[in-house]
């Protein structure tokens, strides 16, 4: 007689390994709108990407708008949630971290515990940081400690960054006119850790009419990418965390810097583009 072997009971261990994961991205989380994870992690899906999204903050919407519901994780569920990537093993696959807006200082002194413990384990992990504090329109709109949080802590952490001309500026706590000042700014940076920094909206008032300069910096180059400037309704905000999110894709899938800067401007267009089209208040990412 043959033997069958007996099927698992009900509840039995089955063998089981940690799911994929390509990125963690840790950033603001709205409700309404595309900014932060709800718009990068489409962006990582079209790129074929696994992401797991990690909240910093849970809005209704952004700030923006007449009324505002939420606030920023709380420092103890914040370091919850990175300490359950570590439980569940997704550090041990992600190839990448993403780090967007912080709700507070607190989160940058967290982080900046977390990911050398990530870094001694996995060298060959990412980390890339858009140190998203404001802009010309709106000025500083994060928690005043925060500029000093990512100078000191964070920036000798990553391995690249995407601040814009105001970021840069807040950073080196300097007013910045010309693209040679924004070189030697983003290498004062570059002395502390990074190998890259792509400068966006960068020296405007330098910009060709009607056009938007990216600065692609590095310890010996400069490299410029220019794409047009397209008008939008002040409510859309997020062009920021599209552009990280789609050059940490191209890098990922084994594109030179250079060209992923390229791509990303070009999706980031795309997505102005529509969102001019549909009329909408908000950045049209997804369709």
């Amino acid at each position: 007689m043959t033997a069958i072997s007996a099927a698992p009971t009900p509840g039995a261990a089955l063998p089981a390994t940690t799911a994929q994961v390509d990125i963690i991205s840790i950033q603001s989380q709205v409700v309404y709108g595309y900014v932060g994870n709800n718009a990068a992690m489409p962006i990582f899906r079209r790129a074929g990407l696994r992401a797991v999204a990690v909240p910093t903050v849970v809005l209704s919407n952004t700030p923006h708008y007449p009324t505002l519901h939420g606030g920023a994780v709380p420092l103890d569920w914040f370091e919850g949630l990175l300490k359950g990537l570590d439980e569940r093993g997704v550090t041990r696959v992600a190839r990448a971290v993403v780090c967007g807006y912080l709700g507070q200082p607190g989160q940058a002194d967290l982080l900046a515990r977390w990911l050398p413990a990530l870094r001694a384990a996995r060298p060959d992990v990412r980390v890339h940081i858009d140190p998203v504090m404001g802009d010309r329109n709106d000025g500083l709109y994060v928690d005043a400690g925060l500029v000093a949080q990512y100078r000191k802590l964070l920036v000798p952490l990553a391995d690249g960054m995407t601040p814009n001309h105001f970021e840069l500026e807040m950073l080196v706590g300097r007013p910045l006119s010309t693209i040679d000042e924004v070189a030697a700014a983003a290498r004062e940076l570059i002395a502390l850790g990074p190998d890259w920094i792509v400068v966006t909206s960068a020296a405007p008032m330098a910009a060709p009419a009607g056009s938007l300069q990216l600065a692609i910096v590095t310890r010996d180059d400069l490299s410029m990418v220019t794409h047009p400037e397209i008008a939008i309704p002040p409510s859309v905000h997020g062009t920021g965390d599209v552009f990280m999110a789609s050059v940490t894709a191209q890098l990922l899938t084994g594109l030179a810097l250079p060209e992923a800067v390229r791509r990303a401007a070009d999706e980031v267009t795309s997505a102005l583009r529509r969102t001019r089209e549909l009329g909408w208040e908000e950045l049209a990412v997804e369709g």
